[in-house]
């Protein structure tokens, strides 16, 4: 699992061929992977992306032992343990060990939305709990462990103050934070997570937040603010309902969107997709169009070579590999 070590230029996706805006030099950096865990590989995905060389060891006390020592080591949860190398001291690379489920217990990305709390708000309103699509929990966590990872790298350049020994990052973890941060509500607390079918729970105290009803589909509508509310009215032609006061304050909406909500939904049923994206640009209306993945391709919605060729999705921004004049790193 070797790569040649290269140094990456990460270009804005939306100035493609122009200048950095930002730049990552991974240079001669290279780290090792212990075992085979969906996070694991994820993370060692990830960090190929960017150019590193990544090689794989039967064991971390393998990998410390290495003759080039690697910066850090991605070490799957569920390897063979327990290694010596493992230990409270501060010498040899930071090892960074990534479970797909919790610290310490072995399991799948599906568990970790169960405990975390994610799968109460996914599925219908009247349905059992689901899951993230797509293995996206442990996607999650590599994509942690990968920018741990690198930051060794610049951590080493920038101090010679010991470095963390281990590090343990969980989906379980990951995902309870994601949850924690968006069970609030209005009032500040949080007793408003639950399935609540395609609007999102509580409004986030902001009226409307959630996909819609089009004609021809959905659209994901998310007012932050009184002026997105305004421009979402203004995209909708300022409906003679809207101008009363009662229409007015998205907060107080929230609370209550027993009689908004039929008014909104027979207003986004007069237009198609397509329409509503337009007077969205036009007046500056947080409103997008669900899309699947078919439809963005035809409506290129993608940047050129953000679909590879068997169909799939590239990372969301370009990479170009070789020397960057001026980089020590």
């Amino acid at each position: 699992m070797r790569n040649q070590p290269r140094t990456c230029k990460v270009l804005d996706a939306h100035t493609p061929g122009g200048p950095a805006d930002r730049r990552l030099t991974v240079g001669e950096a290279y780290f090792a992977v212990v075992g085979r865990n969906r996070s694991a590989l994820y993370a060692a995905r990830c960090l190929r992306q960017f150019g590193a060389t990544l090689v794989g060891a039967a064991s971390v006390d393998a990998a410390s032992a290495m003759e080039a020592q690697p910066l850090a080591i991605i070490v799957a949860g569920d390897a063979p343990g327990p290694d010596s190398a493992i230990s409270q001291t501060f010498a040899g690379p930071t090892v960074i060990r990534l479970w797909d489920y919790e610290v310490g217990r072995p399991g799948v990305g599906a568990f970790a939305c169960a405990v975390s709390g994610v799968s109460t708000v996914i599925g219908a309103a009247d349905g059992p709990p689901g899951t993230l699509p797509s293995h996206i929990p442990e996607k999650w966590t590599g994509m942690y462990g990968a920018s741990l990872a690198l930051s060794v790298k610049f951590a080493a350049a920038a101090s010679a103050n010991p470095r963390p020994r281990t590090i343990d990052v969980s989906a379980g973890d990951v995902l309870r934070a994601f949850a924690e941060q968006n069970s609030g509500n209005h009032a500040g607390v949080p007793y408003g997570w639950r399935r609540n079918g395609r609007t999102a729970v509580e409004h986030g105290g902001v009226f409307p937040q959630g996909f819609f009803a089009c004609k021809d589909g959905y659209m994901a509508v998310q007012a932050r603010s009184r002026q997105d509310w305004q421009g979402i009215l203004a995209a909708l032609g300022e409906p003679e309902w809207s101008k009363t006061k009662e229409f007015q304050n998205p907060f107080k909406l929230s609370e209550d969107d027993s009689k908004v909500l039929p008014l909104l939904h027979a207003e986004l049923m007069r237009h198609d997709r397509r329409q509503l994206l337009e007077k969205a640009l036009a007046s500056g209306a947080p409103m997008a169009p669900v899309l699947t993945l078919a439809e963005a391709k035809d409506l290129n919605v993608f940047r050129a070579g953000f679909v590879n060729e068997s169909g799939t999705l590239n990372a969301p921004f370009k990479i170009r590999r070789g020397k960057i004049p001026g980089d020590t790193l």
